[in-house]
């Protein structure tokens, strides 16, 4: 709930996106605004599921939501306009992996194969927190 709204406000703010872009039938359902559409969305789960008995989002809301997801996956996440930070992305990942495989004394604590621990460090890591590692192990 939360990703993709506050994504689509990041589209609209660097101009990946304009408001005329975004899907009208679920934005007219769910709100014009992020804060909008996560209340919306946030109190849907709730009520419905509360009817329910399990957790569980309404068909109309739920279809909506899972739309506007596909939406930003076909316009944003996997658009042209990112192979750029992909590429990044991709170089900075490889980038530490191969200095930790190295290294692994740079490795937390853990069992297991030195790739599935190195794996599971990396999947741990925050964009920022990668970033500026990847930056300190460039410049040593």
């Amino acid at each position: 709930i939360a990703y993709v709204n506050h994504d689509i406000d990041d589209a609209l703010r660097y101009g990946l996106l304009t408001e005329d872009d975004l899907p009208a039938e679920e934005i007219a359902l769910l709100g014009s605004t992020g804060a909008t559409r996560i209340d919306t969305l946030v109190h849907d789960l709730v009520e419905t599921s509360e009817r329910a008995g399990e957790i569980v989002q309404g068909d109309e809301v739920g279809e909506a939501m899972l739309s506007l997801r596909s939406f930003m996956f076909e316009r944003v996440y996997l658009g042209p306009q990112v192979e750029p930070q992909h590429r990044e992305a991709e170089r900075v990942v490889r980038a530490i992996f191969g200095r930790v495989a190295d290294d692994s004394d740079r490795l937390p604590p853990g069992h297991g194969a030195l790739e599935e621990r190195i794996t599971d460090y990396l999947a741990g890591m925050t964009d920022r927190f990668a970033l500026a590692y990847a930056e300190r192990l460039a410049a040593e």
